[in-house]
């Protein structure tokens, strides 16, 4: 029996316990492809409107499950003691029955650790009775499935990317994974400044890595341009600029993008990062290339930086104690807290907050963070995402970040944290 799993909201953050727990039955857990422009506009059409856009794009990933006998949609209500997952997670999946294909069975169980082990392990019971299997079975998938979480979650803590600590449990990730790493590697080593890349035999102008070119964009349209370079996963995102006829490269970002002459003297120019960014938000946006345009790389070709999911519980848990009252979200108490101890500490120099329009919980998390930040005199700003495929707001936003903030370490006292 092959069963479908959408990439997609609970994906990149519990896939690994599922795919365990699955493997355990010997059954086959597929997740749908990499997000795309098809995945994006079907889920667009196929979720409500007041639906947030992890919710839409999840709509999309079970439209794009296609060769699969059922699909797995899990209703996680809480994975940690004396805490909820997001509300719109909670009324999954009956909130997203209308993005099911006609026919398709769905499977679901409730995942709800607030209850306690006994009660959790009687509701995942049930549900293996509902696939032929034992007691025994169930007890011993649930065992393996923890297995494989604790690994992906230690996997993390010790700043392995997402992509490295996933790729053992999804087969996918895995050769996306290398060919992002091959084209990344053959781009650096041809790209020299002034010279221009190799273009690959019968494919003009469009290099190795698969970068996309304003030629392509100009035949499918110049509104495309975003959608295109969503394509781009875990790189380096560069210009290609058609003048006359003739093809020259450029990068989006940094010193040279502010119009200022190169020296070879500045660490953009000898590759090396001069800043440190904590990027904090929901894994299911910060992870996915798509629908943030790339954020994550390009924020990682001009800076180092740090999430979430690198901070251990005991600093998120140091990051928390200013507040009144615990949030019951356990993705939001995540977020604040990581982003306070970040706040308050030396390791980085400044914090994007990624959003997405009509998220309810980002709603509050965001602007006590903001609070945080302001009190502690760092940089701080928050990107809110829709579905719309324009990245000039976003670069923009991004290269002033992070001048500004550079320009603030340099003379700190000259420069205020929040203009």
């Amino acid at each position: 029996m092959k069963v479908g799993f959408p990439r997609a909201v609970y994906y990149y953050d519990y896939f690994p316990f599922w795919a365990g727990f699955f493997e355990s039955l010997n059954l086959e857990l597929v997740a749908s492809p990499l997000t795309n422009r098809r995945i994006m506009e079907s889920g667009l059409k196929k979720a409500s409107d007041e639906t947030c856009l992890p919710i839409k794009i999840l709509a999309g990933h079970i439209q794009a499950l296609k060769d699969v006998d059922a699909l797995f949609l899990p209703r996680m209500v809480s994975t940690e003691e004396q805490t909820y997952l997001c509300p719109k997670l909670l009324g999954l999946p009956e909130s997203i029955f209308p993005a099911v294909p006609q026919g398709m069975p769905v499977l679901t169980v409730n995942f709800n650790r607030r209850l306690g082990k006994r009660r959790l392990l009687a509701e995942l019971e049930h549900f293996g009775a509902s696939l032929g299997k034992s007691r025994v079975e169930v007890h011993r998938a649930f065992e393996l499935g923890g297995e494989w979480q604790e690994r992906f979650e230690k996997s993390r803590l010790k700043g392995l990317s997402f992509a490295e600590s996933m790729e053992e449990f999804d087969p996918v990730v895995r050769p996306k994974r290398r060919k992002a790493e091959e084209g990344s590697q053959n781009l650096a080593s041809a790209t020299v400044r002034g010279k221009e890349p190799p273009a690959r035999e019968g494919q003009g102008a469009e290099v190795t890595g698969r970068e996309v070119t304003e030629q392509e964009v100009v035949g499918r349209g110049g509104s495309d341009r975003g959608v295109a370079e969503r394509e781009v996963v875990g790189r380096e995102v560069t210009e290609r600029k058609v003048v006359g006829g003739e093809v020259t490269n450029r990068k989006v970002a940094g010193r040279e993008a502010a119009g200022r002459e190169p020296t070879g003297n500045t660490p953009e120019e000898r590759k090396e990062p001069s800043l440190t960014i904590a990027l904090v938000g929901h894994s299911y946006l910060t992870q996915e290339t798509y629908a943030n345009l790339n954020l994550l790389g390009r924020l990682q070709s001009q800076a180092t930086v740090r999430l979430v999911e690198e901070v251990e519980a005991g600093r998120i848990a140091e990051g928390l104690r200013s507040q009144r009252k615990a949030l019951f979200w356990s993705h939001a108490r995540k977020i604040l807290g990581a982003g306070s101890f970040f706040s308050r500490g030396d390791e980085v120099d400044g914090i994007i907050y990624l959003s997405c329009f009509g998220c309810g919980t980002d709603s509050i998390t965001q602007d006590l963070l903001a609070r945080v930040a302001r009190r502690e005199h760092k940089p701080y700003m928050v990107l809110t995402l829709d579905e719309h495929s324009g990245e000039a707001g976003l670069v923009t936003r991004l290269e002033a970040f992070l001048d500004m903030t550079e320009r603030r370490v340099r003379r700190e006292s000259d420069v205020s944290a929040h203009g």
